[in-house]
């Protein structure tokens, strides 16, 4: 057992797995990716590949448990420990799969592997396969295979995923050509818990970070941002599905972000300012307010790291009459580096101080468990070996399970933009975030082709009105 303690993201989400499984309910808290490798997969190098890779990165080794088993894992009093597998110990062997003949049967193996073997609850917590899709008998030149790969979100975000991608790359190239891999050392995932939750021990009510969230959760009415259109979900919690829209190509985004930039805003400042027009003309909401994803890898002995490196950030302002987008750029651009100065702190944190601060009787009290919904923008051009993300058609992936909200992933790629959206698979959600993402294509779109766009001023529309075209 080691005494490090999970970081404050890990444990809200370790509590609310078991729970889930407590009460038998279906829990995929995974995040995965798939890519391609050319040529025929050599078995004995990729199995060296994985196994170097898995021994690199402590965080693989560690699954959690609770202090009282069988009490309820929502009662902060029941502390959550981690245990450690001895390195020494961890090697990967490669089995031979059984042989699936069409698509479909690929999906539901791997879907079901990502969402029964990856529990955080238990060792290992990862997942890694490969699909051969070439004739054994008959090798081509453009031979190819797929490796997949999934691990619980509590060891792993998005952007180590796409390290993932660079790194299991130059492994394997490596092992191949019969040479030693040249990558940085990747640093400790459990050293850095050890930083945050020692930094979190030291906030009080008068930490600045603490003010600076209370003032933002108070300008919103002390509650978390949702989706603005119907999701048809609001009487229960409906299986969860992702749908993804192409935003804006290469050209576009350049002449965006030029945009941007003459109106003292960034690229990420322009995104936040089109989105909130997006829900100004849609549903006339008057302020935007968004819980953003920001990386905490501050200290570049993690850059490497496999962990979840990632606090949430408030990003709010007011629209105040503004007549056009450029007129609110630099107002987003500002409300995003005033979040961002924030995200050295959790909200869960500041939540903790303040129950702290009431005492014991506050502190004692069941947390809630249930995750708002995001809005993340990830610049992957910034990462290593991006540029090939789309030959090698790499397919970043987050397990679903029953929900009533919309989680937005805005993605900037070599080849443009595009959003994810993971939302209720239902007909209104369906038709929502359709409508939704194209407004918000069609702001950034007029922007980069006409330097503006001018601000619609909203006009409540019958529910027969909005269809998957847009708002009539």
């Amino acid at each position: 057992m080691d005494p490090a303690l999970p970081t404050t993201m890990q444990e809200r989400h370790l509590r609310r797995a078991r729970l889930a499984a407590n009460n038998g309910e279906t829990q995929s808290p995974w995040i995965g990716i798939a890519f391609d490798f050319p040529g025929r997969l050599d078995r004995a190098a990729m199995t060296r590949t994985l196994e170097r890779y898995v021994l690199r990165h402590d965080t693989l080794h560690s699954w959690f448990s609770f202090e009282h088993a069988d009490a309820d894992p929502t009662d902060t009093g029941n502390a959550v420990r981690r245990h450690v597998a001895p390195a020494d110990a961890i090697a990967l062997t490669a089995h031979e799969g059984e042989t699936l003949t069409t698509p479909e049967q690929v999906r539901d193996h791997i879907a079901a592997r990502f969402a029964n073997d990856t529990s955080a609850l238990a060792w290992p917590a990862f997942v890694f396969g490969v699909v051969e899709h070439y004739d054994a008998e008959a090798p081509r030149t453009e031979d190819s295979f797929t490796l997949f790969h999934a691990v619980d979100h509590a060891h792993t975000d998005m952007q180590s995923m796409i390290l993932t991608f660079a790194e299991t790359r130059i492994i394997y190239q490596a092992e191949l050509d019969g040479a030693a891999p040249e990558l940085p050392d990747p640093g400790s995932y459990v050293e850095y818990s050890r930083r945050e939750r020692e930094k979190a021990a030291t906030l009080t009510l008068a930490s600045p970070e603490v003010h600076g969230w209370i003032g933002h959760l108070t300008r919103n009415g002390g509650s978390f941002p949702s989706f603005p259109l119907d999701l048809g979900a609001s009487d229960a919690p409906k299986p969860a599905i992702g749908s993804r829209f192409d935003l804006a190509d290469a050209d576009e985004c350049e002449r965006f972000g030029a945009v941007c930039k003459a109106h003292g805003s960034n690229f990420i400042g322009g995104v936040f300012a089109a989105l909130a027009i997006t829900e100004h003309e849609l549903v006339g909401r008057d302020r935007y307010m968004a819980l953003s994803p920001v990386t905490t890898r501050n200290d570049p002995q993690f850059y490497w790291s496999q962990g979840w490196f990632i606090n949430l950030i408030p990003v709010g302002f007011a629209l105040e009459e503004a007549a056009t987008f450029t007129g609110l750029a630099g107002r987003a651009q500002d409300a995003y580096r005033s979040g961002k100065a924030l995200g050295e702190v959790s909200v869960q944190q500041v939540i903790d101080t303040v129950l702290a601060e009431a005492g014991p009787a506050a502190t004692s009290q069941h947390t809630t468990l249930a995750p708002p919904p995001i809005v993340s923008y990830i610049d992957g051009r910034r990462l290593p070996q991006t540029e090939s993300f789309v030959s090698a058609r790499a397919t970043g992936i987050v397990g679903g399970k029953a929900t009533q909200i919309a989680s937005i992933w805005i993605n900037r790629v070599f080849e443009g933009t595009w959003m994810a959206i993971s939302h209720p698979d239902t007909e209104e959600a369906h038709r929502s975030v359709t409508v939704y993402a194209e407004r918000l294509s069609t702001i950034m779109k007029t922007v980069a082709h006409e330097g503006d766009y001018t601000v619609t001023p909203f006009a409540p529309v019958a529910a027969e009105s909005v269809t998957a075209a847009g708002v009539e």
